[in-house]
């Protein structure tokens, strides 16, 4: 009798889901618990990096803030309408605030002013857009060789500095982009000149032709 049950448990095991095992074989779930312990430390490395991720996009929004502000404070928004050099002027102060603001990445300023022929007399309107990018260290992600994580924000504004019934401007209309690596001093801005719009981010074209339109078709300011 013993045999036989002996025989019945050598059968059951000799097949698994009507499958005979090979000579040899084994079963084991280490494989399978290294690949769960791996899944579960990416899980884990991603998201402490991306809370890391979004506490800096929420530090550079409130940079933006901060630069968006200083440049419109009444005091430099009057130097800057009468500086012969606006473009420059504009993008240092970005460029300042945002160091302070303990920002050490790449900034990118692009500054444009409306042409006259665009305007009518009594208006003037700039559109500027801010295009911020650092690469943040990792923590647990740098086990899987991944070093670094790229954090970008970009802010668009239109300023329409006041005027009377005739608007100063100073001699060159267009564009410029104005770059500062990541790093560098406040004061080391490259820049560039171009002529036309579309060679400004997206955004910003569109803000800027909504200002030119919305400023042809209002009425002439008037002295106070």
């Amino acid at each position: 009798m013993s045999g036989g049950l002996a025989g019945v448990s050598e059968a059951r095991t000799a097949r698994w889901n009507g499958r005979a095992f090979e000579p040899g074989e084994r079963g084991s779930i280490a494989p399978l618990a290294v690949m769960a312990a791996l899944l579960l430390f990416a899980v884990l490395a991603f998201s402490v990096d991306q809370g890391i991720t979004c506490a800096v996009k929420v530090g550079q929004e409130n940079a933006l803030d901060e630069a968006r502000d200083a440049c419109f404070g009444a005091s430099f928004a009057l130097a800057a309408k009468n500086d012969g050099d606006p473009g420059l002027a504009v993008a240092r102060r970005i460029a300042e605030t945002l160091r302070t603001e303990g920002f050490s990445g790449d900034v990118t300023v692009w500054f444009y002013e409306v042409p006259k022929e665009d305007l009518p007399a009594s208006r003037r309107v700039w559109g500027i857009a801010v295009q911020m990018r650092e690469q943040v260290p990792t923590v647990f992600a740098r086990g899987l060789g991944i070093s670094s994580l790229p954090v970008a924000s970009k802010r668009v504004v239109v300023a329409e500095p006041f005027a009377g019934s005739a608007v100063w401007r100073p001699d060159g209309a267009g564009g410029e982009a104005f770059e500062l690596g990541a790093g560098a001093e406040a004061s080391a801005l490259a820049r560039m000149r171009f002529a036309r719009l579309d060679e400004c981010p997206a955004e910003l074209v569109r803000e800027v032709r909504a200002a030119v339109a919305a400023a042809s078709e209002a009425p002439d300011k008037e002295e106070p």
